[in-house]
């Protein structure tokens, strides 16, 4: 009687370790694929993010004489679905020297909504590509 009662503990415990082992595989499978998916959103945001601030620099090239570099800072997304990119050129860090464009949501273009008053560049244009881009990923 004894034997026969260790007999179904063992089968129980068996069943039992079985079931664990293939939920956690299970939840595993399920977890690699969450990340396969996130790790590809990721990369078509970056991807049309530097899309952006390549038109953006284009479009600053063709405004604008003297440009060498341009750095992207942080850029920030309201409620509604602006894009707001925040950007300094030829190095000029002062926190009155940032000049923003934005994206809407309907419109595909980016668009200059901030210039700085002390830019250090004239209007004229400049070859795009002697300008050296700084991207930027990250959101506030």
């Amino acid at each position: 009687m004894k034997k026969q009662r260790i007999k179904i503990l063992f089968i129980y415990m068996l069943l039992g370790m079985s079931l664990f082992i293939v939920l956690g595989i299970g939840v595993f499978n399920k977890v690699k694929e969450h990340n396969r998916e996130v790790a590809i959103e990721n990369n078509e945001k970056r991807k049309a993010l530097k899309k952006y601030e390549t038109e953006i620099v284009k479009d600053l090239s063709n405004r604008y004489t003297g440009i060498k570099d341009v750095e992207f800072t942080k850029y920030t997304t309201t409620p509604l679905g602006t894009v707001y990119f925040n950007f300094y050129i030829n190095q000029n860090k002062q926190k009155d020297r940032i000049s923003k464009y934005a994206i809407d949501e309907d419109s595909k273009k980016p668009t200059l909504i901030a210039e700085a008053d002390k830019m250090p560049v004239k209007e004229g244009k400049s070859d795009f590509n002697n300008i050296q881009i700084k991207y930027n990923y990250e959101e506030y």
